[in-house]
């Protein structure tokens, strides 16, 4: 049976990849894969996995979401399409070319991967524009219903790969891929890139072009143009706004500290993005990217308690800087982000929900936007409708970080699938110690005590100051899902969280 690019031997539960070379599975992980390939297409519970595997055996629910998880990563199953979740009921294996009733997937809008483009600038130069001109060339294209855009977190992912065109775009589930280069001399830049099919490798569409710096925002409305037009549809050539030296410079600054953070979620490098931020805005002031790039890390500092000195002054700052970068650039979706994400923290929720609605019209491939629509359903108790903009943030984000599986897992907790938002946490193996809380929760929803102690043990070795009285502070007013902040608070208060 073929499950993505590897081949599963049904009766042993053996997995070998394209080349033959067997894909190490534990024993009872083969049992368990073997087990779901007898009925490819149907859901398999968790009892009868249990029985079946285990003999019966009273085993921690962790045991089968192990099992599940372990058999992801192996196929690379980031995006879950393999091997199906079926909310209270079990899994489901979903053989490659099928969908859950056996049949061939139904046609939809053309998926397109914009690759990071390589690099030949000289040294003086090299890494002047980092990912500029792949990631705006996303932003045009993904505002256009008529295509599925995957995210720039997720193309990233693949830069310097030797893998093959073809195995990109299977792993991402792309049916174009878009790969180019750029060469900046501190004058001009000149941009190559080309448009390749996801299956044949063929060449549709490449060009070469030579702009100023300042028209690479126009040059990129160009490209998305044509590229949409080599896969048959047609966009709007709007003319974009000219991006200045300075504008690229804070750009380049705000780039490196959401990677930095993205990477290591903690609170030296919270500050050290704040610092950084501190000389865009002095150095780039007309530049919406010091504000918001400041004014996102603020809010996260807050949340976790690394901001020290007055919080409502921190506060009111976060909101100031964060409607400076909306009025200095409307058009930037990031703004937005920082804008919603402020407002939110402010207790601002349905202020919060329009910001964050605007975001995603000016970039739907922003799984980051995504996800903060995502959250600020969440708290006002629009829980089925947050997992639903968390479907379609995996879908154009399929090798998500950490971000969309916290939310999707607290979704799921807040909805009383703490089964599923426990495969959910599990499966994302660079969660943070920040999300532990939420892991705490769901255990404790589980029934599991000792690992939700073990788990809040861990997150408030690193967040002393998190408490019951200030939970009920920051959530006052925020969080209005009826009856959510209450379980919350009954749940942290039975692991262990001090209330003072």
């Amino acid at each position: 049976m073929r499950l993505g690019t590897a081949l599963l031997d049904c009766a042993s539960g053996r997995v070998f990849d394209a080349a033959g070379n067997e894909l190490g599975l534990r024993h009872q992980t083969r049992e368990v894969l073997s087990f779901l390939s007898e009925t490819p297409g149907r859901t398999v519970t968790r009892e009868a996995l249990i029985d079946r595997i285990w003999s019966g055996r009273a085993i921690s629910p962790d045991s089968v979401a192990q099992c599940i998880s372990e058999i992801r990563r192996v196929l690379g199953d980031v995006n879950k399409t393999i091997v199906e979740t079926v909310p209270r009921e079990g899994y489901r294996l979903v053989p490659t070319g099928q969908n859950a009733l056996g049949s061939r997937p139904s046609a939809g809008p053309p998926v397109i991967a914009i690759l990071p483009f390589d690099d030949f600038s000289a040294a003086p130069h090299k890494g002047f524009l980092s990912d500029a001109v792949s990631e705006n060339i996303i932003t045009a294209l993904a505002r256009n219903p008529q295509m599925t855009v995957i995210s720039r977190k997720s193309a990233a992912q693949f830069r310097e790969s030797n893998l093959g065109i073809a195995e990109i775009a299977s792993r991402l589930g792309a049916d174009f891929v878009v790969e180019g280069s750029q060469q900046y001399d501190g004058e001009r830049l000149r941009i190559t890139v080309q448009l390749i099919d996801g299956v044949t490798e063929a060449h549709i569409w490449a060009e070469e072009m030579d702009v100023p710096l300042t028209g690479l925002l126009e040059t990129n409305s160009r490209i998305s143009a044509r590229i949409a037009n080599a896969v048959g549809f047609s966009i709007v050539d709007t003319s974009e706004a000219k991006m200045s030296a300075g504008d690229v410079n804070a750009l380049m600054i705000a780039n490196a500290a959401q990677s930095r953070i993205m990477r290591n979620f903690n609170r030296e490098n919270l500050l050290v993005n704040l610092q950084e931020q501190e000389v865009a805005i002095r150095d780039y002031p007309d530049s919406a990217w010091g504000y918001l790039g400041q004014a996102l890390a603020l809010r996260n500092g807050l949340r976790h308690g690394w901001i020290e000195g007055d919080e409502d002054a921190a506060r009111e700052r976060m909101e100031r800087l964060a409607r400076k970068a909306v009025a200095l650039d409307p058009n930037n979706f990031m703004a937005y982000l920082a804008l919603g994400r402020a407002m939110l923290f402010n207790r601002d929720v349905h202020a919060a929900l329009g910001a964050f609605h605007r975001g995603a019209e000016l970039n739907p491939s922003s799984s980051l936007i995504l996800v903060g629509l995502a959250d600020a359903m969440v708290f006002v108790g629009e829980t089925d409708q947050a997992l639903d903009v968390i479907a379609q943030a995996e879908r154009i984000d399929p090798l998500y970080g950490f971000s969309v599986a916290w939310t999707k897992a607290w979704a799921l907790w807040q909805a009383g699938e703490c089964e599923d938002a426990l495969d959910t946490f599990l499966g994302c193996p660079s969660m943070p110690v920040a999300a532990y809380k939420d892991l705490a929760a769901i255990h404790h929803c589980l029934g599991n005590k000792e690992k939700a102690a073990d788990a809040i043990g861990a997150y408030l070795a690193q967040n002393p100051t998190y408490t019951l009285s200030k939970i009920k502070a920051e959530s006052a007013g925020i969080w209005t899902a009826p009856g959510a902040l209450d379980r919350w608070l009954a749940a942290m208060e039975a692991v262990g969280v001090p209330s003072e």
